[in-house]
């Protein structure tokens, strides 16, 4: 939410939510939750300009939800990755 609301003065605490959120995911071994933490962090770079890590988070999400065997959502982040 707040990606969408504040997103430029709020950075830095949307980057500790997606922290906090993916050690949660570590401890609690729910790892179907973690290429939604790198589809954030994907958006989270495009609003700063971060084309770099933008890629790199969409190349992971994609591998871990075709590794999970979700196709739908894997081909979702492929075409966002060709934009």
């Amino acid at each position: 939410m707040l990606r969408h609301t504040e997103a430029a003065t709020a950075t830095s605490v949307i980057e500790e939510a997606l922290r906090r959120a993916s050690a949660l995911i570590e401890e609690t071994g729910a790892r179907g939750y973690a290429p939604l933490v790198h589809v954030e962090r994907a958006a989270l770079a495009r609003l700063t300009g971060d084309e770099a890590t933008r890629q790199r988070e969409l190349r992971e999400a994609h591998r871990l939800f075709a590794e999970m065997g979700a196709p739908i959502r894997a081909e979702q982040v492929a075409r966002e990755l060709g934009a």
